[in-house]
C-alpha cells in the first residue's frame, strides 16, 4: 500500500461544501497515475515525469492500451472540502493474468470517507485482447504486497 496526498481544488466541490461524487472518480485517477505510472502512448514522457512508487506499466509498450474495465464507489461520509490535501491510501487488491484491482481509501482526518476499486486491464492495440501481465509488471506488483 502507499500513502499518497492529493490536493483539491475549489472546482472539486459542490454546492453542499464537499467532494462532488464525479471529482471522487477523477482523485482516483490522479491517484493511480501517481501511483502507479503514466500509460504508455498518452503524452511525452521525459526527465520531468515523476516517478511512480510502483511502476505497474513497467515494460508495457505503445501496442498495450491500459484501461479501466470497472470502477466501483462507496461513499461512507461527506468528503468535505478543506483546501488541504486528502490522504488516499491506494494499493493492488486483486492480480489476475491480464488485469489488476486497485483499491483505494479516502480520509476525512482519521476516518475513511469513500472505499473505492478500479480494475484495469492490459490489452492489445491490434487486436483488442487481453495482454497478460508480464513478469517485470508481477514483480512490481510484488513489492507492494
Amino acid at each position: 500500500m502507499t500513502v499518497l496526498e492529493i490536493p483539491l481544488r475549489w472546482g472539486d466541490m459542490d454546492a453542499y461544501g464537499h467532494i462532488n461524487n464525479v471529482q471522487i472518480v477523477r482523485l482516483m485517477e490522479e491517484a493511480r497515475v501517481i501511483a502507479f505510472g503514466i500509460p504508455s502512448g498518452t503524452g511525452t514522457l521525459d526527465a520531468t515525469t515523476p516517478t511512480p512508487y510502483v511502476n505497474l506499466l513497467a515494460g508495457v509498450g505503445d501496442s498495450v492500451m491500459t484501461l479501466i474495465s470497472e470502477h466501483t464507489v462507496k461513499y461512507r461520509r461527506q468528503l468535505p472540502y478543506r483546501g488541504l490535501p486528502v490522504r488516499v491510501d491506494i494499493g493492488i487488491d486483486k492480480v489476475k493474468g491480464a488485469s489488476v484491482e486497485i483499491f483505494y481509501a479516502f480520509y476525512d482526518g482519521d476516518d475513511i470517507a469513500v472505499n473505492a476499486t478500479s480494475t484495469m486491464v492490459f490489452v492489445s492495440k491490434d487486436s483488442g485482447r487481453p495482454v497478460r501481465l508480464s513478469e517485470q509488471q508481477r514483480a512490481e506488483v510484488a513489492k507492494l504486497r
